[in-house]
């Protein structure tokens, strides 16, 4: 088996066909031939059919190219469409075809396209091939391409690879005929110095002899790799040949239709902006490259290919190119992450070819995918990490109808306009001119989810209406300062987002489980996230990061308050007001009490909220989940379809009742993502390999290494296609149904998610979301606002593995066990702080002096240089540093209190903080903050009671985790 080398693999890119050309006409690289290998009722010929004289004289034009034009007529003939072969086939039915098309792979050289043969075959069989498939055999038809021997450069792999054994492999059909007009036969030395090539009806002066010698016509010229020269054979010789196109460059506008559109401009402050009412949302993205000062805008409108460079040329930029410099987008939380932007490449009027337009840039050198699917313009995405792992890209490039509606991206060699931060339009919920909302690191865990530490520590805290509230005692603030302090805990501003949500904050919260009507859960004038903005006064709406909504009709406000008179306006909430809290407005500089929310639990928001808003409208759970799973949405009643309603309007997919946020909308799909699904793509590979070796026929002259190629290209195609379809779907389903609903304003947001949900799309939507993305609440739960220690108990991943027995020994006979080996946080993908917990033990800790020795000399032992982390531990005032004990409760059992047995080096302040031993012989100990950054990818060894020990041992078929 012959095997090319890495060097000139990507010359083998298998480029698929299709023949849709859906916007704009065609261009020729050269002038070619005006007639196609296409009729639109051909007939087969049989014995009892009268041959139809001549449509006309193809050879009175061209007498040089007779038997070519012989060949070319007699095809279109006799041929039937089912002959032609329309676009790249399954690998099979290539290799299984009867009809006389010759295998063989499709490679692209320079900006050219090229069918190349794997079987050898006379010359009208090759003629043949290419008509087939809609080509035209090969016309070297410059002097730059028959001197230029590169076209041939796989050939040249194979040669010198070739073994002995294997036949000539030089030689490669042509269309051309010996002489010319300009240069006819000679008769007397039967030679001239010219050719015509046949297929693009092109004349080419040699600078050699064509010595016809004793060959009669028909001749057939056959090209010489070696020599660069065309030499006259015999037309039944047996060769290698190429098919190409009629054309090689797809038309494009006009450079002249590039025109900036000066008018959508304004200067402020020196500045240009667009015009207010023109903008349109995006953001720059600066090269990361060396040496280059390109800039791309990124926009958030949705357009067709047409429209795509129609506005980024009236922002005086050019369409987003395909070229190398693109690839900086190929990285980890790229903005193309799960969206798809259109590119300036087109392959229209050149099925095979692609072209930036009105770019001098060089192609892209990326597999164009779903051209078998239709589709003549180009996007581009980022896919997954997962993907970029498998195969060492992310960046996925493919054809699409031009007509889709896809997101615009532009590029041009500087910014030629400024971005407001926040385009202020009074139709969207989104609040503008507010403070920036910033959370201050160092009051939380930061990995592997974002957790706020100290929590007993800030106020006084609250559970109820599936939220947490933290209520900062003796800290008034303006409304701006309120705001900032609540981002800087990661919380927001409380928010009565409808009825019911105001209908519970009147409720007693509960202790223990149990109503306590004495208890009032605040009292007085309390800020809300409640304002309107200075440019659309007298519009009141919420102001989180997760709810972007009007604040609605039905809620209810204090007497003689008219929100209409907002002016500058924020809003508070009256807890003092005996029959509801009620809401209030307030100018936003005076100062009120500080109430902060977050969704309880450390969990992603979008699922947080539907827990809410599910116990609001009394959905019970298993209705729900039965409505979801099943997608019957004929079994909703209106308490579900409420519950959506609510769940729309905190996800902001929903404002003002009845209207999609189209910016939301857009950021749920950059969510989306696509996981390689590595292991059923390797298994069909190897199906196929295993397929191809059976071929006897495919086992020389390279056919099996080309044909295993093309095998491999067609499956990863099929593997990474559905993500454009997928993200076109999604917005053209969005319009459909956005425009086609009717507004009912109670019951909205559940029609459009049927309506979605019609599509088929929604579950191939969620399927891809990913909620990682989405943003997860940082409040620990409740059981740990007021303890001294964090429990991570929402970090926990593998807590059913089992420990494997020869893992674990026993110290002495104090009935602790502990781990012999470190385990291997990251390749476990888990924490230090939970690597112990998730399997049943703890972090290490020692009841005496002569414990902790001899756990450390052990550790020490199995690993010199490894930081040791030990438990949690908290400053007690009367008995000094105390283990939190990872496996017990601290705080509600003062029993198992266990001091810390040996002087602890304390290099901060605070608690909770980790205890470590830094490397060293002497046995040490440090306290350090949980936040340091050490103990987040650490080994760690782990200590275990006999209980989780004993309960492996006794049951052997429970799964364990192997190390």
């Amino acid at each position: 088996m012959v095997k090319i080398t890495t060097q000139f693999a990507p010359l083998l890119t298998l480029l698929a066909i299709f023949f849709a050309t859906d916007v704009l006409g065609a261009t020729t690289r050269r002038p070619r031939a005006t007639t196609t290998p296409t009729v639109a009722k051909p007939i087969r010929r049989t014995a009892s059919t009268t041959r139809r004289p001549n449509m006309r004289n193809t050879d009175s034009s061209f007498p040089f190219c007779r038997n070519y034009n012989l060949i070319k007529k007699n095809l279109l003939e006799t041929a039937v469409p089912d002959d032609f072969v329309a676009g790249k086939r399954d690998l099979l039915l290539e290799l299984l075809d009867p009809k006389p098309t010759p295998p063989g792979i499709f490679s692209k050289k320079g900006n050219r396209i090229f069918f190349e043969s794997v079987e050898k075959v006379n010359h009208k069989a090759a003629v043949e091939a290419c008509l087939y498939r809609k080509m035209q055999l090969l016309a070297l038809d410059t002097p730059e391409e028959i001197n230029n021997n590169r076209f041939f450069i796989t050939y040249w792999v194979f040669l010198e690879n070739m073994p002995d054994s294997v036949p000539d492999m030089e030689f490669v059909w042509t269309s051309a005929a010996p002489c010319s007009k300009s240069d006819p036969l000679n008769k007397t030395t039967n030679s001239c110095s010219s050719v015509t090539w046949c297929s693009s009806k092109v004349e080419s002066r040699l600078d050699y002899t064509l010595n016809l010698g004793s060959f009669s016509p028909p001749y057939c010229l056959i090209y010489k790799i070696s020599t660069k020269q065309l030499v006259p054979t015999n037309c039944s010789f047996a060769s290698l040949f190429f098919c190409e196109l009629s054309c090689s460059k797809p038309t494009c506008p006009s450079e002249k239709m590039c025109i900036k559109d000066e008018s959508l401009f304004e200067v402020v402050d020196g500045k240009t902006y667009m015009k207010t009412g023109r903008e349109i949302r995006g953001k720059w993205e600066k090269s990361m490259l060396n040496n280059s000062d390109h800039y791309y805008f990124l926009g958030e409108k949705l357009v067709t290919w047409s429209e795509n460079w129609k506005t980024c040329c009236s922002l005086g930029l050019k369409p987003l190119p395909l070229e190398k410099i693109v690839s900086q987008f190929d990285r980890h939380n790229s903005p193309m992450q799960g969206v798809v932007y259109w590119t300036a490449m087109t392959r229209a009027g050149c099925q095979y070819q692609f072209e930036n337009c009105f770019l001098d840039s060089t192609i892209f050198p990326a597999r164009v995918f779903g051209l078998k699917e239709g589709g003549s313009c180009v996007a581009i995405s980022v896919r997954d990490s997962n993907t970029r792992a498998k195969i060492g890209a992310g960046l996925a490039v493919k054809t699409m109808v031009c007509s889709s509606k896809l997101l615009m991206a532009c590029k041009g060699p500087a910014k030629t306009f400024e971005v407001r931060e926040e385009i202020a339009s009074c139709d969207l919920p989104e609040c503008t001119g507010i403070p920036d909302c910033v959370m201050d690191d160092s009051k939380f865990l930061t990995r592997p989810l974002r957790v706020l530490l100290n929590t007993y520590s800030y106020g006084a805290w609250s559970s109820v209406c599936d939220m947490s509230f933290l209520e900062l005692k003796n800290e008034l603030g303006t409304w701006d300062e309120a705001y900032k302090r609540c981002c800087s805990l990661g919380m927001d501003l409380m928010s009565i987002q409808n009825p019911s949500k105001q209908n519970c904050m009147y409720k007693s919260p509960s202790i223990d489980g149990v109503a306590n009507p004495e208890k009032v859960l605040f009292k007085g004038h309390i800020w809300t996230s409640g304002r309107d903005v200075e440019a659309c006064r007298g519009r009141l709406r919420w102001c989180t990061g997760y709810l972007n909504d009007y604040i609605k009709k039905d809620v209810v406000w204090k007497k003689g308050v008219d929100p209409k008179s907002a002016n500058n306006s924020c809003v508070y909430i009256d807890f003092d007001d005996p029959d509801l809290p009620s809401l209030g407005l307030a100018d936003c500089s005076e100062k009120k009490q500080i109430v902060c929310e977050a969704p309880a639990g450390t969990d992603y928001r979008s699922k947080i909220h539907f827990l809410f808003c599910r116990n609001s409208f009394r959905v019970r759970q298993n209705e729900a989940r039965k409505i979801w799973n099943t997608g019957d949405m004929s079994q909703a009643g209106f308490g579900f379809k409420k519950m959506v309603q609510c769940l729309a309007e905190y996800l902001g997919l929903v404002y003002d009742s009845t209207k999609i946020n189209e910016h939301v909308y857009l950021r749920m799909m950059s969510r989306m993502f696509f996981p390689l699904n590595a292991s059923a793509m390797d298994n069909a590979i190897q199906d196929k390999n295993e397929w191809l070796m059976s071929q006897p026929s495919l086992n020389s002259a390279g056919g099996f290494t080309k044909f295993l190629t093309q095998a491999t290209e067609d499956i990863m195609d099929e593997f990474y296609s559905g993500h454009f379809q997928l993200a076109a779907e999604m917005i053209r389903q969005l319009y459909n149904c956005r425009d086609t609903l009717k507004t009912n304003v109670e019951t909205f947001a559940f029609d459009f998610l049927k309506c979605i949900a019609e599509s088929k799309v929604l579950n191939r939507f969620w399927s891809a979301y990913n909620f990682e993305l989405d943003g997860a609440s940082v409040i620990p739960l409740e059981d740990e606002f007021y303890s001294l220690c964090s429990t991570f108990q929402n970090f926990l991943q593998n807590t059913s593995l089992c420990i494997p027995t020869d893992f674990v020994a026993q110290l002495d006979q104090t009935g602790i066990f502990y781990s012999k080996l470190p385990i291997n946080v990251k390749r476990f993908r888990t924490s230090s702080y939970t690597a112990c917990l998730e399997r049943s033990g703890a972090l290490p800790y020692a009841e005496t002096k002569e414990i902790f020795d001899s756990l450390y000399n052990y550790f020490r032992s199995q690993a010199p240089n490894l930081t040791i982390i030990w438990d949690q531990a908290y400053l007690n005032n009367i008995d000094g540093f105390t283990w939190c004990a990872s496996d017990f409760d601290p705080l509600y059992d003062p029993i198992n209190h266990v001091a810390v047995p040996v002087d602890v080096v304390k290099e901060v302040s605070g608690n909770p903080l980790m205890l470590v031993s830094l490397p060293g012989p002497q046995p040490n100990l440090h306290a350090v903050p949980v936040t340091d950054e050490l103990k987040y990818e650490t080994e760690v060894f782990c200590r275990f009671s006999i209980n989780p020990v004993a309960y492996c041992l006794s049951n052997p078929g429970f799964k364990r985790w192997e190390y």
